[in-house]
């Protein structure tokens, strides 16, 4: 994804006193991306549909969505504005007959309260439009270090969940080989007793190859026994 980055040289990562560097994502990047507002932006939220946000992604989350308020606010403040303008300037014309032509003393009054009420409008959507562009400008800023940090975060994670699959897999390759030489070694070892009981039967009598099966803790061992052997033939 060559695009995430500055500059060619830093598509790779690297390490400086042993920390990660930081990925570099400017500006131009949210420009040729179409990125506004990342925090409600579906391309951006769902990278953490499986994977959880960290600490610093959900302060940076939480930063720019009280910014987004703000904003709101201020475009919400700046369209009630204009009709109430609207308002007092039709007033100001409805006035100006009785001001000037009648010499109305109360329409003088009133129109000269409207005018101070439009130069505090006008200070006001001034100030809006300020503030506006400094959200934007801090928009724009929360977009940077929010995307910076999300690609930090998402990378560096599936890089060590990787590593640590890669280290599972190999785990679970040497306890196969394991579980296979086990197995090899019981069936190496796992002798017949049925037939060495019914030998040691004919040999010994089977009084005294119970006697022995207690003693060696073997007793419980399925075997057949013949009591036609040696005590048998004595």
């Amino acid at each position: 994804m060559p695009f995430l980055w500055k500059k060619p040289n830093t598509q790779k990562r690297e390490r400086k006193n042993g920390k990660e560097a930081q990925a570099l994502i400017d500006a131009s990047v949210l420009k040729k991306n179409n990125i506004s507002r990342l925090t409600i932006d579906e391309r951006w939220t769902r990278l953490f549909v499986n994977l959880p946000m960290s600490p610093a992604i959900e302060k940076a989350q939480n930063e720019m969505n009280e910014l987004i308020k703000k904003e709101a606010m201020l475009l919400q403040e700046q369209e009630s504005l204009e009709p109430r303008k609207k308002k007092v300037m039709n007033r100001i014309i409805s006035l100006t007959k009785d001001a000037f032509d009648n010499n109305d003393e109360a329409a003088k009054s009133e129109l000269r309260d409207c005018r101070k009420e439009i130069e505090r409008i006008n200070e006001r959507m001034e100030k809006i439009l300020e503030d506006i562009e400094k959200v934007n400008n801090e928009l724009k800023e929360a977009n940077i270090r929010l995307l910076n940090e999300s690609v930090r975060y998402v990378f560096s994670t599936l890089r060590s969940n990787r590593e640590r699959a890669e280290t599972i897999t190999r785990e679970l390759e040497r306890i196969r080989q394991k579980e296979q030489e086990l197995q090899e070694e019981l069936d190496s070892i796992n002798l017949d007793w049925t037939s060495y009981a019914v030998q040691f039967t004919e040999l010994l009598g089977s009084d005294l190859v119970k006697t022995l099966e207690s003693q060696y803790g073997l007793e419980g061992l399925k075997h057949e026994t013949d009591n036609s052997g040696t005590d048998a033939k004595n």
